[in-house]
C-alpha cells in the first residue's frame, strides 16, 4: 500500500486539494494521512482552537477522502508544521508528502513558510499543489469592522483581499515537464517518474545550457555540448517511450538561465505537472533545495513534484 501525508489547516484551500485528490491515484496512493499541525510558532492557533470544531472538520475530509476509493486516517499534532509533516512522513513510511501553496496559517501567494521548509528538508517526494493567484472581491460586510465612514476611501484596496482558493490544474498529467541537467540527481529524479508515475499523456524532457556555466569561456564548445546533450536526451525519451509507449514525448534543448526559461516554458506551454530534483550538478549538501528548483516551485504556474536525491548504500 503506498501512502501519502497531506498536510491539512482545515481552510478552503485543503478542501480544494481533497476534492482534487482522485489525481494522487496517479503515483499509485491508495492510502492518505491528514496531518493538522497545531503551530507552536503561533499563539493565535492555541487561543483560537476549537477541538471539537477541528476534529468535525477532519472527519468530513477524510468521509471525503473515503469516498473517493482512498483508505484514510487523521492525526492531530502540536509543533513546527514543517517539522512534523516530516516526522509524520517518517513514521508512516509514507511515499509522497502533498502540501498546498495557499492556506489559513502556513501559505502565501507564491510559497509559504512550511512548503518552503518541507521542500528544503524532507527525504521523500513532495508534491506542492498551486493555486490560483488571482484576487477576488470580498463580501462588503467582512471588510468593515467599525464605522463605514473611517474606511470608505480605502474600502476597494480591502476588498481585494481574499484569494479564489481554486486549484490552477486540477489535472496533474495533462502535460508533465521533466528537466534534467544529467546528473545523479537527474537521473533519480527521471527513474521515479519512469517507475511510480502510472500513466503519462504527454512528458517534455528539457535540459538548459547554463549560459552562467558557459558563456564566460566555455561558449565555442556549445555546439559540441548541443550535439552531445541532444544523444542524452533521445536516450531518455527512448528508455522512456519502452516503459510508457502510449506517452507523447517531446526533448526541449534550450541556451539560457535555467530558472526563466523553465518558468516561461511552464507558463507558455500549459505544463500541469513540473518534476525536478532537489539538487543538481553544484549542489550544496544533500537535503539543501537548489535554486532553480526553488525558484520553479515558488513562480511556476503548474503543481510542482519535487524528487529528492536516494543515495545508494
Amino acid at each position: 500500500m503506498k501512502i501519502a501525508i497531506l498536510g491539512t489547516d482545515l481552510s478552503v484551500a485543503s478542501d480544494r486539494i481533497i476534492d482534487n485528490s482522485n489525481e494522487f491515484k496517479l503515483f499509485g496512493i491508495s492510502k492518505i494521512i491528514l496531518v493538522y499541525v497545531l503551530n507552536l510558532r503561533s499563539s493565535t492557533d492555541f487561543t483560537e482552537y476549537d477541538p471539537v470544531s477541528a476534529q468535525e472538520k477532519l472527519d468530513n475530509q477524510m468521509n471525503r477522502l473515503v469516498s473517493l476509493g482512498f483508505e484514510a486516517d487523521t492525526r492531530v499534532v502540536a509543533g513546527v508544521p514543517a517539522m512534523e509533516l516530516m516526522r509524520q512522513a517518517k513514521i508512516n513510511d509514507a511515499g509522497l508528502v502533498i502540501i498546498g501553496s495557499r492556506g489559513n496559517t502556513w501559505s502565501k501567494a507564491t510559497l509559504g513558510e512550511t512548503a518552503s521548509e518541507v521542500l528544503h528538508h524532507i527525504k521523500c517526494p513532495v508534491l506542492l499543489m498551486v493555486f490560483n493567484k488571482e484576487q477576488t472581491d470580498k463580501p462588503l460586510e467582512e471588510t468593515m469592522q467599525v464605522d463605514q465612514h473611517h474606511f470608505e476611501k480605502f474600502i476597494r484596496r480591502f476588498r481585494k483581499e481574499e484569494p479564489k482558493n481554486e486549484l490552477l490544474n486540477k489535472t496533474i498529467n495533462t502535460h508533465i515537464l521533466l528537466t534534467t541537467d544529467f546528473s545523479d540527481f537527474s537521473g533519480n529524479t527521471f527513474q521515479w517518474v519512469k517507475d511510480q508515475i502510472l500513466t503519462v499523456p504527454k512528458l517534455t524532457l528539457m535540459h538548459i545550457q547554463d549560459v552562467e556555466r558557459i558563456a564566460k569561456h566555455l561558449e565555442d564548445k556549445l555546439e559540441e555540448f548541443n550535439r552531445i546533450d541532444t544523444g542524452r536526451l533521445e536516450q531518455l525519451r527512448d528508455e522512456f517511450k519502452l516503459a510508457h509507449p502510449e506517452t507523447e514525448i517531446e526533448i526541449i534543448l534550450d541556451y539560457g538561465n535555467p530558472k526563466q526559461l523553465i518558468t516561461q516554458f511552464i507558463d507558455s506551454h500549459r505544463v500541469s505537472l513540473a518534476v525536478m530534483g532537489s539538487q543538481g550538478r553544484g549542489y550544496i549538501s544533500e537535503f539543501f533545495l537548489g535554486s532553480v528548483s526553488l525558484r520553479v516551485a515558488r513562480h511556476a504556474g503548474s503543481n510542482v513534484l519535487i524528487i529528492p536525491f536516494y543515495r545508494k548504500p
